[in-house]
């Protein structure tokens, strides 16, 4: 898994390229949580170019939008693919986070 990194608007954007298997997971949560522990809230994961996730990386998510909301901030997905949209609808992911078909939207979320 490919993350890049990079501030603007005082948000932090994460772009994600790969899988989020399990080893992919780690690095997610490695990237995000280094983001956190910097008082990093406000967090846009852009995920155009991730074709499949898996439990590991779901669950990252979901620990890093609640500690995001604890700390008054919010965690945005945007551009998700078809496929990968269709998992956060089938499991109810779409009903806690915030998810954008462009990032202008996300930021202005913000």
């Amino acid at each position: 898994m490919n993350i890049t990194e990079r501030e603007q608007q005082g948000v932090t954007i994460f772009v994600l390229e790969g899988r989020v298997d399990s080893e992919g997971a780690v690095d997610m949560d490695l990237a995000l949580q280094a983001a956190t522990a910097e008082g990093k809230y406000k967090l846009i994961l852009e995920m155009s170019q991730v074709r499949y996730i898996n439990s590991a990386g779901l669950r990252t998510l979901a620990d890093v939008l609640t500690q995001a909301k604890e700390n008054g901030g919010n965690v945005c997905l945007v551009d998700l693919n078809p496929k990968v949209r269709r998992v956060f609808q089938i499991i109810g992911f779409d009903n806690f986070f915030d998810i954008y078909d462009t990032l202008d939207a996300a930021l202005a979320s913000f």
